[in-house]
């Protein structure tokens, strides 16, 4: 209850206290007072007692009726006693005034009010006697001075009432701040803080005890103290409704007084101290198998084998499946695929990259995922979890500068809570990794590649031309090989500046090889000429191949081909330089043509 609201109570209290009186004055009126002053003053008095009641409810403190609590009050027992004076004549009804004052000073709380009343009073006293000269007789003297002892001490009275309601007012706000602040403390310390009665029952209990219990505060208070305080344990172990474990240090006091005993039970949250010694327990383990999958990485063995052997081992998992982008050219990637796999039967499976499956949402979010049950999930296939006979999982993204570069994908046979341990710390880590690992292997590839092509144009370079016709050769099959070279080259870099020479160079050399088939390569043997080679074509299917590329040549520019089918026998330069006569020929015969070299120029060993 607010301070406004036991004042309230206070004064309707005394409201109703001389209402009561009003209604014993009205039929005292009725039964002492004679002539035609009987009815005037019951009637006025049973008024007053009235309003004075209505006065005492609740009701009477709504704004629209502060007339009536505010002033109305104030002035009406002494209009009431005045008027009882000067009617009946008789000066001893000037007790009943002076009560009126006295009463006034002590009901109202307005200052303004009471000295009104009381100047009121006074002045209609006076008026009453000088108006009735029965009323001076000789006690008036005295009366007069008891009227103005009255009217002090009703001022006296006010002041003491309105200084003794500050003293409360002010006694009441300090009681409740300091309630406030520790009802405040009580609910924001991190500590779990409940209070149990001399029955062992819990009264009250902070948010901080409810998360350490795991319960609403609805379903704790009432509830017995006894199943925090069994065993006498300082340290104890809570396992909670949804079955996490919780560890907690428990401190407990007593109080005893008038109002009974209480309890108060303190809850030190130390699971994270638990974890941390968990986790200290397991670092070395931890630490070793990274150093070992590193070490291996350094050696050159297979990365991901090392690598998913540690998943499973470290997160106590039952299988781990690594799901590397498919290959798709220069395009982004449509398609995740199992590159390695431990524990279950589902290497070379593919996910597409629809966002529709987990395993493409962590991918494309970047950001891992567990889920204790995902049988309910319905971004989970039921037939990948048929496949790994999976209870629980756990997506991790394999992050190499913010991109995705894979997904491990971890399995547990068994439900699986919660991976917020050492589990998720070891996949996370192992993550890393293999992020590393990949990351290694890409540069390597990439390095290979960059060996092994042309920067300009992006076709393979004379290292990888010699290599991939040695290996056709050796294949034994048909074979024609053929030299491109773009007429009149010098004075287009003249015309056009080197930077145009090296554009025309790449467009000439992404149109020749959208002219060739899946089988057939073509390369950058130098400066303006290109080297393609036609495995398991005739002479006349070469020619009509070498037509087409021929025709591509963009910017109504021109080439010259020479070409030469292999016989069998002759080596691979003797090859070659049997189209370079044949290009030579077309060079000299005009220039933008297709020449065969013929088989009498074959050089035999």
């Amino acid at each position: 209850m607010s301070t406004d609201e036991h004042d309230a109570g206070a004064t309707r209290w005394m409201r109703s206290a001389f209402a009561a009186f009003y209604v014993a004055l009205s039929i005292t009126n009725f039964l002492t007072i004679t002539g035609a002053a009987r009815p005037a003053m019951t009637a006025l008095a049973a008024a007053t007692a009235a309003m004075l009641g209505f006065a005492a409810l609740p009701i009477a403190d709504r704004p629209g009726l502060r007339w009536l609590t505010g002033g109305a009050l104030g002035f009406l027992p002494v209009l009431d006693s005045v008027a009882q004076v000067a009617m009946t004549g008789q000066l001893h009804f000037t007790t009943l005034l002076m009560l009126a004052l006295v009463g006034v000073g002590a009901a109202v709380p307005s200052r303004a009010v009471a000295v009104g009343a009381a100047t009121f009073g006074l002045a209609g006293w006076a008026l009453a006697v000088a108006g009735r000269p029965e009323l001076r007789t000789p006690e008036l003297g005295h009366y007069a001075v008891q009227l103005v002892i009255a009217a002090l001490l009703a001022a006296i009275l006010h002041e003491a009432v309105r200084r003794r309601q500050r003293q409360l007012r002010v006694a009441r706000d300090q009681v409740a701040a300091v309630a406030d602040r520790f009802t405040s403390l009580f609910h924001a310390t991190p500590a779990g803080v409940g209070i149990a009665d001399e029955n062992g029952v819990l009264v009250a209990v902070n948010p901080a005890f409810c998360e350490l219990a795991g319960l609403p505060e609805d379903q704790l208070v009432g509830a017995s103290s006894r199943p925090y305080l069994e065993n006498g344990e300082a340290e104890k172990r809570f396992v909670r409704p949804d079955g996490t474990e919780r560890w907690a240090w428990l401190t407990v006091g007593h109080s005893s007084g008038g109002d009974g005993s209480w309890t108060l039970l303190q809850l030190q949250d130390i699971t994270d101290r638990r974890l941390a010694e968990f986790a200290v327990r397991e670092s070395d383990r931890l630490l070793a198998a990274v150093s070992a999958a590193s070490r291996r990485i350094r050696t050159g063995e297979d990365a991901r084998s090392t690598i998913i052997a540690a998943v499973r081992e470290l997160a106590e998992a039952d299988n781990v499946t690594l799901l590397e982008p498919a290959a798709n050219g220069l395009a982004a990637p449509t398609e995740l695929v199992a590159t390695g796999v431990a524990g279950a039967d589902v290497m070379g499976t593919r996910v597409t990259l629809d966002g529709t499956s987990m395993t493409s949402r962590v991918f494309q979010d970047r950001e891992p995922i567990f889920l204790s049950d995902p049988a309910h999930d319905p971004r989970v296939s039921p037939a990948l979890l048929k496949l790994v006979e999976g209870r629980s999982m756990l997506w991790q993204p394999v992050l190499v500068d913010g991109k995705a570069m894979a997904v491990l994908a971890v399995g547990w046979k068994r439900r699986v809570e919660s991976v917020s341990d050492h589990r998720a710390r070891a996949v996370a880590l192992l993550a890393d990794e293999t992020a590393l690992a990949l990351e290694h292997e890409r540069l390597l590839r990439r390095l290979e590649q960059m060996a092994f092509t042309d920067t300009l144009t992006g076709l393979p370079n004379r290292r990888a031309w010699q290599r991939r016709l040695d290996d056709l050769m050796a294949d034994g099959g048909p074979l024609t090989v053929a030299i491109a070279d773009l007429d009149h080259f010098k004075r287009y870099n003249d015309t056009f500046g080197h930077n145009g020479g090296d554009d025309l160079l790449h467009r000439a050399a992404a149109a020749f090889a959208g002219e060739l088939g899946a089988g057939d390569v073509i390369a950058r043997w130098g400066g303006e000429e290109f080297v393609i080679a036609l495995p398991g074509h005739t002479p006349a299917e070469a020619a009509a191949v070498l037509e087409r590329v021929r025709r591509a040549m963009p910017d109504d520019e021109t080439c010259s081909i020479g070409y030469a089918a292999w016989n069998g026998a002759e080596s691979a330069t003797q090859l070659l330089d049997r189209a370079d006569h044949a290009l030579y020929e077309a060079k000299n015969n005009g220039r933008d043509a297709v020449c065969g070299a013929p088989e009498s120029l074959a050089v035999t060993p």
